[in-house]
């Protein structure tokens, strides 16, 4: 119940217009990378959890990651904030759908590879492979979010460039 409602917190959040900072892009997928970088070291303490499996989750998961930054980065819409280092961002139904089926993927991952009765060591190679992807995204997105600031922070508008774009 608990995640669900977090889900849902991030997913109204992306609706909203939002000021984006570069001094503080980073601190989610850093957070993220630290907790893969954890899961996969701790595969090779955990009974039963294969690594070659937990490899190859970890791979699509970025894979997939990859994509849903870019779909999400691309979706949004940014607006200069009227001062350095950062603009304004909002995201749309779009980038909430895009949002959605990533984990929808994820819960569908577990039916189709795992069944529905996952024992904990399955369960643990998909997880890996969700954070893989969510890591994955968060890095996509701060890069082009981080690209938006600078192409929007003031001063640095080009001629004949417009206030709104989306990337």
């Amino acid at each position: 119940a608990l995640a669900a409602l977090v889900v849902v917190r991030f997913l109204f959040r992306e609706l909203r217009a939002r000021k984006i900072r570069v001094r503080t892009l980073w601190i989610r997928p850093g957070i993220l990378g630290v907790l893969l970088l954890f899961m996969i070291a701790g595969a090779f303490a955990v009974p039963h959890v294969s690594i070659g499996v937990v490899a190859l989750a970890v791979l699509v998961g970025v894979a997939f990651g990859i994509g849903v930054g870019v779909l999400v980065a691309r979706m949004t819409t940014f607006a200069p904030a009227g001062e350095r280092g950062a603009a304004i961002a909002q995201g749309s139904v779009k980038t909430v759908i895009v949002w959605v089926v990533a984990i929808v993927l994820r819960l569908l991952a577990r039916f189709a590879f795992a069944g529905a009765g996952a024992d904990p060591a399955q369960q643990y190679e998909l997880n890996a492979g969700l954070v893989a992807l969510v890591t994955a995204a968060f890095v996509v997105v701060a890069i082009e979010f981080h690209r938006a600031i600078e192409r929007l922070s003031p001063g640095r508008l080009a001629p004949g460039m417009t206030t709104t774009r989306a990337l």
